[in-house]
């Protein structure tokens, strides 16, 4: 109600402003011809609203005063704090045998699958509890680069705050999340060394040091928690395997030092797993002799990822019509089920790029590229675009990893609320 009445209007009045409307209009459009109309409907109303919330934001931006600033950062770390300790609380209800129903631990997340748990916190996976942690890390690691603490604590407790949610990150086991993290860490710290002065280059090169032995720090005391989790949990493994494993899954099955340990067991799956935990009532029950079900890198999980995605490129490319408008939204995983592809019509691809493009085509690819150029032109004239490019540019790797339409909305809004938090007009 504080958006006055007439104000959408501004956005036709500003030059080209009608190409922002380009992508969700051809979206909603596609769901004519839609493979799984209710599901297209479903997702072009969740499309409009992010639209019109990001709207939303950029109208009241006046209202983001210095105040405003450091109280929602302020509540922004400590939310993440929150969520942070609600995790490791997590994995202790996961390794005492706490029932899922109380632990709120996904199905697949439990001891048995590694050895030890990962934590999904207040999501519905750790891939999307790791995702969540990404803009207040970014948020932290840049006012701590930029020498602009100022969120009603210490820089150092800032400092600590920031080896926790990396350290929690860590702990989601999330491949995903933590890729993306990096990749967004190693732009941001290319991008800052650029724009820095040279007689600041120096100062600023020992703040990314500093920011870089955190993280290495981070991932290390995560490490070690994951190992001794292995070592205390109610599987056979031990503290060496539980560091092993880990290792072996986040670099893709290429670094191995699990050296006589036992190879993955074929006849147990994830879903035997669930099976089990629903006859005992979600309870976490394991004999000291029991064998978690995963020793390492679990290639299925990538091989799935690029099936899928083979799949909806085959799918797509069928004929000419297809290549150039799609399937409609939400209609990829009903469609790649009619070509026979799949087992069922519910399978998504993961990877948002390729999804939206089996579901709008070729037009709609472009005119998604065309909204990446809008979103990069909006935030380079920002004051603290070093900060919203790093995090845009991790979301973009983490939507490789899912698709995130109707299930990721912080990745489209983060961006948009940290520029109007940032904005030249708010000094």
């Amino acid at each position: 109600m504080m958006i006055e009445r007439g104000t959408l209007l501004n956005l036709f009045k500003k030059r080209f402003g009608w190409l922002w409307l380009t992508l969700p209009v051809w979206a909603s459009l596609s769901v004519i011809w839609s493979a799984n109309s209710l599901r297209g409907m479903l997702t072009a109303g969740i499309l409009w609203l992010i639209f019109f919330a990001g709207y939303a934001v950029w109208n009241l931006r006046g209202v983001f005063d210095v105040g405003f600033k450091k109280t929602f950062f302020r509540w922004l770390f400590i939310s993440t704090l929150v969520a942070c300790l609600w995790c490791v609380v997590q994995c202790v209800l996961d390794l005492t045998g706490v029932s899922r129903e109380y632990s709120l631990i996904c199905e697949g997340c439990t001891t048995q699958m590694f050895g030890f748990p990962h934590p999904n916190g207040f999501a519905i996976e750790p891939q999307f509890m790791g995702n969540l942690l990404l803009a207040p890390l970014f948020v932290a690691i840049w006012l701590l680069l930029k020498d602009k603490w100022d969120c009603g604590f210490s820089r150092a407790r800032g400092m600590v705050l920031l080896i926790l949610i990396s350290m929690t990150l860590f702990l989601t086991f999330s491949r995903g999340a933590i890729y993306a993290f990096i990749v967004g860490l190693l732009f941001m710290t290319g991008f800052v060394l650029m724009r820095a002065k040279k007689k600041e280059r120096g100062i600023i090169g020992k703040r990314i040091g500093v920011v870089w032995v955190a993280t290495v720090l981070s991932f290390v005391v995560a490490l070690n928690i994951q190992g001794v989790m292995a070592a205390v949990g109610p599987t056979n493994d031990a503290y060496e395997t539980g560091i092993a494993k880990v290792i072996n899954h986040l670099s893709l099955g290429i670094i191995d030092i699990r050296g006589g340990t036992v190879e993955n067991s074929v006849e147990k799956s994830e879903e035997n797993i669930v099976e089990n935990l629903d006859e005992n009532g979600g309870k976490n029950e394991l004999d000291d002799t029991d064998e978690a079900v995963f020793n390492g890198y679990v290639a299925a999980s990538t091989d799935i990822r690029v099936e899928m995605n083979r799949f909806a490129l085959q799918t797509w490319s069928r004929d000419f019509g297809t290549v150039m408008f799609g399937v409609g939204l939400g209609g990829a995983g009903q469609a790649m089920y009619d070509n026979g592809l799949t087992g069922s019509p519910k399978e998504i691809v993961q990877n948002q790029f390729v999804s939206l493009l089996l579901e709008t085509g070729v037009i709609g690819a472009l005119l998604l590229a065309l909204a990446g150029v809008l979103v990069v032109r909006m935030l380079i004239k920002n004051r603290e675009s070093g900060l919203l490019l790093s995090l845009s540019v991790c979301y973009v790797v983490s939507l490789l990893f899912f698709a995130g339409l109707p299930n990721a909305i912080q990745i489209y809004l983060m961006p948009v609320l940290l520029w109007a938090v940032f904005d030249k007009a708010n000094r």
